[in-house]
């Protein structure tokens, strides 16, 4: 946890360095990591590989890599009952570190914040959707591409910070190798995504 928050610290992103001092807090009181059912998604192979492919991973990779066994990966319900396009359920999962006891099993616990990772596989559109946490994205790997809003898609690299507020609709794309992500919702954290009706979305494809 400690690892995370000193990669989301940062003089120019007020927002994540909020939400790394609450991790630096919450990694003061920490209680035993709790036992749940591990879990695992179709690309999770390919992104792990991914993750690992750097013969000396930072601290945050290597944190992560040793979590991965243990950690619960699924995939939001809402999304396999009616996905985005034919492949996309094969390409994404996510994993909840820590967040509130009545979602997704989590490691560890907290009525505040939310963390974890997300997977894309190579090529993998996230089309566009809003939620009312507040959410805060640090890629791991990379590059990857991303659109805010009615703003273009801009490219951002591994270790560069990405905020969303609350109800922005967003989008991610990843380039031609699996996407690992890790992310921070604060606020509502029981409300899931939506994606975008496709009146929405008009002009806003991905590159």
């Amino acid at each position: 946890m400690l690892d995370f928050a000193d990669g989301l610290d940062s003089p120019h992103h007020p927002v994540a360095s909020s939400h790394a001092s609450r991790l630096r807090v919450l990694a003061q009181s920490l209680t035993a990591v709790r036992e749940i059912p591990s879990a695992r998604v179709p690309i999770q192979p390919a992104c792990e590989a991914e993750l690992a492919a750097n013969g000396d991973p930072s601290p945050l990779a290597s944190a992560l890599l040793d979590l991965l066994p243990i950690v619960h990966v699924t995939r939001s319900p809402s999304y396999l009952a009616a996905p985005p396009s034919p492949s996309f359920a094969d390409n994404y999962g996510y994993a909840v570190i820590c967040g509130p006891q009545n979602g997704p099993p989590t490691l560890l616990t907290d009525s505040q914040l939310a963390f974890g990772l997300m997977f894309l596989g190579p090529q993998t559109h996230y089309p566009l959707h809003h939620h009312p946490a507040d959410e805060v994205y640090y890629p791991l790997t990379g590059p990857s591409f991303w659109q805010a809003g009615t703003s273009s898609w801009v490219s951002r690299q591994a270790g560069e910070i990405i905020h969303h507020p609350p109800w922005l609709p967003h989008a991610t794309l990843s380039a031609d190798r699996p996407l690992v992500l890790l992310y921070v919702w604060a606020g509502d954290l029981l409300t899931d995504a939506a994606f975008l009706p496709a009146s929405t979305t008009q002009g806003n494809e991905a590159p």
